[in-house]
């Protein structure tokens, strides 16, 4: 199984960048990495040479190191038409089908239910590109993504009851089906077919169709959801909450904290994210002996030093609160701010200091 990679965090915190960048530095070191990110920005799209993040996924990077990375934008509805086509949606009642209005609601129900379908597409990856070395998810933005990580959890629990194994007996799995199965589904296709025709109506073919191809789909998404979960408990999975140098950065750590301790979630760190670096936290006492001779220069350090303070507070708060056993300051990287492009370069440096800090949580994580 590949290594699993999960960011977490509220919107505005650069987890998007983040999540490229971990994933072009590992493409970088050689790794075949996948990315599924819920809402990559158009200048994301330009540091792979402005390729289009596709919805089934699409080769964005080839490292000389050998590395790949291969990207997929999570797309439900467009990914729900893909996975009936993949089950024999004949090809003169797919635009039928695809058109009509039942069908675009019930897309539309499954494209706002991110966290409880993203799990189901991560699926579908290993599927895909079985060879791949690490899978990097960005989720949707929000405190409440964490719901990716507890759904496909819940979601079992819900249907693993004796209506789902009656269903399945009923729907079949394809060639295991014994001849009763197949008579009722065949049946019910020929009476459906014949009751269109005679009317002159797309309704009762087109929801007959639906019907007979969701319930494949259904209990596909059934097995996918089983190794989701599975994968996300590995040992071997890393989950990442992610925050920003700002005023909310204690409650929002401290809401995530709450959420996933709830739900038994263990993190592997807190990221605070765009940070200022280490050596300028050092340089405090030079700031505060630089004699300022103008007002720019004296906004200038005033300012510098309000920005040391507040990052020195929040770092301390929050290792305070005892929250994370793990915190790691991520720095603002210069070449990837305030730019309407990027390049797999410019991505790289934040991978990079991502990448150096994670043996100490992994052998936190070991001692737990």
């Amino acid at each position: 199984m590949p290594t699993l990679v999960v960011f977490l965090g509220a919107g505005g915190v650069g987890k998007t960048t983040l999540s490229a960048s971990y994933s072009a530095y590992l493409a970088e070191k050689g790794y075949r990495t996948g990315l599924i990110s819920i809402d990559p920005a158009k200048r994301l799209q330009s540091a792979f040479g402005g390729r289009a993040i596709t919805e089934e996924g699409s080769l964005l990077y080839e490292a000389d190191s050998g590395g790949t990375l291969r990207g997929c934008m999570l797309d439900l509805s467009s990914t729900l038409r893909r996975w009936i086509r993949a089950e024999g949606l004949e090809a003169e009642h797919e635009e039928r089908l695809f058109a009509h209005p039942l069908f675009k609601t019930v897309a539309e129900k499954i494209a706002s239910a991110t966290e409880t379908l993203a799990p189901v597409r991560m699926a579908e990856w290993i599927e895909q590109y079985p060879d791949t070395d690490y899978l990097i998810i960005d989720t949707a933005p929000g405190i409440h993504a964490v719901d990716f990580v507890i759904r496909p959890e819940r979601l079992l629990a819900f249907l693993d009851s004796k209506i789902l194994d009656w269903l399945q007996w009923f729907a079949g799995s394809g060639g295991d089906a014994n001849w009763f199965q197949k008579m009722l589904r065949g049946g019910a296709r020929g009476i459906l077919q014949a009751l269109g025709k005679i009317g002159g109506e797309n309704l009762i073919l087109s929801l007959g169709e639906m019907l007979l191809l969701l319930d494949k789909v259904f209990f596909r998404m059934v097995k996918r959801l089983e190794l989701a979960r599975d994968w996300l408990s590995r040992e071997e999975t890393q989950i990442f909450a992610v925050a920003a140098l700002r005023d909310d950065a204690i409650s929002v750590s401290r809401e995530l904290s709450r959420l996933m301790t709830e739900e038994g979630i263990v993190p592997d760190a807190l990221l605070l994210n765009r940070a200022l670096s280490d050596a300028m936290l050092d340089e405090k006492s030079k700031v505060l002996e630089w004699e300022a001779t103008n007002p720019s220069e004296i906004l200038f350090q005033k300012f510098t030093l309000s920005m040391i303070e507040k990052q020195l507070q929040i770092q301390k708060d929050i290792h305070k609160t005892g929250d994370f056993k793990n915190v790691f300051t991520l720095p603002v990287m210069s070449n990837l701010e305030n730019k309407s492009e990027l390049r797999v370069h410019d991505l790289r440096e934040l991978g990079e200091a991502l990448y150096q800090q994670l043996p100490e949580a992994a052998q936190a994580k070991q001692a737990r």
